[in-house]
């Protein structure tokens, strides 16, 4: 099956690709919102993983959703989906928090032909590419970066 080229986009990423606070631990620790361009017309939801690429230990993920509505953008603090366990045994999304250093952070979109359904709680990413591998019709991703402000590694170590 042939996969289209998404053309994601959000209007609230830096010119620099640098993610702004509000959308880390530093701030409000929401999802940033993004556009979803060329979606096959045959799509019947989006899923989402974002992860750290620069962790030295391997990838982290910080978002895992699925089943989000398939309308052209995922929402600002996106709420109408499912979310998996990301790696801080948590469901929904954890914004950059850098202990050191900039980091890069992949958002990897795929429009599905189909939703996703599992028969437990506490889905993972391997669930969700597992259970995406055979409906992905399309894919695009976004780099963002994000580095933590003197100011707020001192907090971290001294909170």
């Amino acid at each position: 099956m042939k996969r289209h080229a998404l053309n994601i986009s959000c209007s609230k990423i830096l010119k620099d690709n640098r993610i702004p606070t509000i959308y880390t631990c530093d701030g409000n620790n929401v999802n940033p919102p993004f556009k979803t361009g060329n979606l096959p017309k045959n799509t019947k939801s989006i899923a989402v993983i974002m992860e750290d690429i620069e962790m030295s230990q391997g990838e982290s993920v910080h978002w895992l959703a699925y089943n989000i509505p398939a309308v052209g953008i995922i929402k600002e603090n996106e709420k109408n989906c499912i979310c998996g366990l990301n790696d801080f045994n948590k469901k929904g999304y954890t914004g950059p928090c850098p202990d050191h250093g900039l980091h890069k952070y992949l958002f990897r979109i795929y429009a599905l032909d189909d939703f996703l359904y599992f028969y437990h709680e506490n889905v993972s990413r391997l669930d969700v590419e597992e259970g995406i591998r055979y409906h992905i019709i399309g894919y695009g991703e976004l780099v963002g970066y994000y580095e933590r402000s003197e100011q707020f590694n001192l907090v971290k170590i001294a909170g």
